[in-house]
């Protein structure tokens, strides 16, 4: 995935784009395309954080809250229990990035418990040795962590996951429900190297 493709994600996004409009503009290539694609324009709609009549209908549209859709399952993030699986809600957020809440189950009153950024190769490049020790290449971490997309296809799922793959992720902990039912202790990066 190039710098270009992983910018035009908030730009894609900031523009209320449609799903066509996505493919078109990103030649049916690119992480941009897959995410937006695959979650569908609704997807694309919740993250606008631009007021428009359509989000001034539904207000709820136009706050930083929106749109974390793409939901991402992965294994190895608790120390107390490396099997429970960490449910992740991702969508791109200004910056160049993308940012995944992390909770303890898929319920409506699950528990927020971690959140993870995502950069693309070249932002990686960019930082400097030591800061790089704290992230993930996603090549090496989604099979490590039996990544699944629960709410796409298995073809969507595999088109998402190809492009991710080339993305490094800094994943913070912010506490481990399988150790406690309250969110003691300190917060930690998880390194999934």
């Amino acid at each position: 995935m190039n710098r270009r493709n992983f910018d035009a994600i908030s730009g894609i996004i900031a523009n209320r784009l449609s799903r066509r409009a996505v493919l078109r503009r990103l030649g049916g290539a690119g992480l941009a395309t897959t995410l937006a694609a695959s979650a569908g324009a609704d997807w694309a709609r919740g993250a606008s954080q631009e007021a428009t009549p359509d989000a001034a209908a539904d207000a709820s549209l136009n706050k930083p809250s929106a749109g974390w859709d793409l939901h991402i399952d992965a294994k190895l993030h608790f120390p107390g229990d490396p099997e429970a699986i960490a449910h992740h809600y991702c969508k791109p957020v200004a910056g160049g990035l993308i940012e995944c809440l992390l909770f303890d189950s898929d319920e409506p009153d699950a528990r927020l418990v971690g959140v993870e950024v995502i950069v693309d190769g070249a932002t990686y490049e960019e930082l400097d040795a030591a800061e790089q020790e704290f992230w993930h290449y996603h090549k090496e971490e989604i099979p490590k962590v039996e990544a699944t997309l629960p709410d796409l296809s298995a073809e969507e799922a595999a088109q998402v996951v190809a492009q991710i793959k080339e993305t490094y992720g800094k994943l913070y902990i912010l506490w481990d429900p399988t150790q406690n039912e309250l969110p003691t202790g300190e917060p930690s990066l998880t390194i999934l190297h």
